[in-house]
């Protein structure tokens, strides 16, 4: 209701009837958006302004996801995507927004070992005991999680295919299904290894737990912080100097409806933010528990947001050997 009247109002100011639809689906949602993660969706309005018509339904499906969902991310690496995207949200040039999420993309190839041939995943020329090879690379966003589902389940449907070797270099991302497709990785029937270069952060890290046996490359590569994280911001003050004023109102039966984000900021009471964050991070910690075949403990630095270089997780047992990507095929 409140994004609603917001962004109509919005519209009309300036001119932009038809933007006003693209955000109707989200008004009735279940889950209010403040609940989770709140975003700077303001720069929106003059964004579209300019460059809307142009502009995918897909990539604004992208936009919204990216502002809306909710996030096991290094903040850093957020911060970094948003001084990326913002400017061309805010400018108008929406068509390098999405020339930027539509470029990166999920690799998927079929390899064998001792051969440096590669051959597509529906490929008829499949060699007997292929792997495939996944590359996870960058903020994992909720789409790429579906691709992931989809490109792993083929394989292990795949006669032709012994198992999977994911390609790991993330910083994490959004949080939507990566218990699912962590799920899917440790209940395969064929082995799906981890191959990590770089960083397997946050979101990356808890599906990757998974995984039969974790490789490093480099005693730089960094493993773990296991949490989540809640960025709040209030928008009314932007919109009283656009001149649109704002006034929520809810019937006395729905009177909890977005009552975590009414909290904090009639009241700055965080309580029950950190209540649905602390759901998240159970979670979260419950499942590298299980993985890594540790026992939780709340005051475990593993637990609270920690990372670790390549040297200290492999001692701890949190990876299981150094290697190359042969290794990794090899070992499959």
């Amino acid at each position: 209701m409140k994004r609603e009247s917001v962004l109509f109002q919005a519209a009309r100011k300036h001119h932009l009837n038809l933007l006003f639809p693209l955000f109707r689906a989200n008004t009735s949602a279940s889950y209010p958006v403040s609940r989770f993660i709140s975003r700077p969706i303001t720069v929106l309005s003059k964004g579209f302004a300019k460059g809307f018509f142009c502009i995918k339904k897909e990539t604004v499906d992208k936009i919204q996801q990216f502002f809306f969902d909710k996030w096991a991310i290094e903040e850093r690496r957020y911060h970094q995507l948003l001084s990326i995207l913002l400017p061309g949200l805010k400018n108008g040039n929406l068509a390098s927004v999405e020339q930027y999420l539509g470029a990166k993309r999920i690799e998927a190839y079929a390899a064998v070992p001792y051969v440096a041939d590669r051959w597509e995943l529906d490929d008829a020329s499949l060699p007997q005991g292929a792997v495939v090879v996944l590359t996870c690379e960058g903020v994992l966003y909720s789409w790429e999680t579906y691709r992931l589902e989809r490109y792993i389940s083929a394989a292990i449907a795949n006669d032709r295919i012994s198992g999977v070797v994911l390609f790991v270099n993330g910083p994490g991302g959004m949080i939507t299904r990566v218990d699912v497709l962590e799920k899917l990785i440790r209940q395969s029937p064929k082995p799906i290894v981890a191959y990590i270069t770089g960083v397997c952060a946050s979101a990356h890290f808890w599906f990757v737990s998974a995984c039969a046996r974790r490789f490093v490359s480099s005693p730089m590569d960094e493993i773990g912080s296991c949490g989540v994280v809640y960025t709040f911001q209030s928008f009314k003050e932007y919109y009283a100097q656009m001149g649109i004023e704002i006034e929520d109102i809810y019937p006395d039966s729905a009177d909890l409806k977005n009552r975590a984000y009414r909290d904090k900021e009639e009241k700055q009471d965080d309580t029950l933010i950190k209540e649905n964050l602390s759901f998240y991070h159970h979670l979260f910690a419950q499942t590298i528990a299980r993985n890594l075949g540790v026992k939780y403990d709340a005051q475990d630095p593993l637990f609270r947001g920690q990372t670790f270089f390549a040297d200290t997780a492999l001692a701890k047992g949190y990876v299981d050997a150094y290697g190359s990507l042969e290794d990794a095929i090899l070992w499959v």
